[in-house]
């Protein structure tokens, strides 16, 4: 989670402005020694907390900025999704394949299709529609690390033959192997990126694209334990 003193520090980032320790007070009503200790402590900033704070601001663009904090929490990379900036705090039911894995290492086999039903809470999709197809897999590596960790839930948003938007995180099958890399669609090759900074940027070029096929894109991260 943020700390009332890094919400302090981004905000000021964020816009561009100076922000005072009264003005968390006030928008929070409380007093300046009591924003001023919190900051001291390093204490959280709740999520309440942060809406309360971009609200009484009258920050531009508030349903961004909010967007922009929550990411840097680090815990679910979550989306609000209404224009009040409040989030969504029910849950969607989707298809969860336990024994498939999309590999953030050096790739794995699909060992079986067998699926059973999940509900995975709204607040950790980036995006959601109901015209869309999605499932549930299993991460497993640390090739996605930060962002993505060994044995989280990722949503993917099946694909229908749209156009890679670069840098997306999609899971993707090479081979009999499946993978979840960040993809960029060059003329004759596709790129394919860890963000961890210990595997290596790797193409695949177009003669080798018969045996390359794109399952879906990541718009949603469950981590289930933190």
């Amino acid at each position: 989670m943020l700390t009332i003193k890094e919400l302090h520090t981004e905000l000021q980032k964020l816009t561009n402005t100076k922000i005072t320790q009264v003005d968390f007070a006030n928008a929070l009503g409380t007093t300046k020694a009591n924003i001023s200790l919190r900051m001291k402590n390093n204490s959280d900033a709740t999520l309440s907390e942060i809406k309360k704070i971009v609200t009484f601001l009258n920050i531009n663009g508030a349903h961004n900025v909010i967007n922009e904090l929550l990411k840097k929490q680090n815990r679910y990379y979550a989306e609000y999704i209404s224009e009040d900036c409040m989030p969504v705090e029910d849950v969607i039911e989707f298809d969860y394949y336990p024994s498939v894995f999309g590999s953030c290492g050096t790739g794995t086999f699909v060992l079986s299709e067998e699926k059973e039903k999940i509900s995975v809470p709204r607040r950790c999709l980036s995006s959601y529609s109901g015209f869309k197809t999605y499932s549930v897999i299993n991460a497993q590596g640390d090739s996605m690390s930060p962002y993505i960790l060994d044995k989280d839930k990722l949503v993917v948003e099946h694909w229908n033959g749209e156009q890679i938007n670069d840098n997306k995180i999609y899971v993707f099958r090479f081979g009999d192997n499946l993978f979840v890399k960040r993809l960029v669609l060059n003329i004759d090759q596709i790129v394919i990126k860890s963000d961890n900074k210990e595997y290596q940027t790797r193409n695949i070029e177009k003669d080798k694209l018969d045996d390359f096929q794109i399952i879906g894109r990541i718009v949603g991260i469950w981590r289930e334990e933190l």
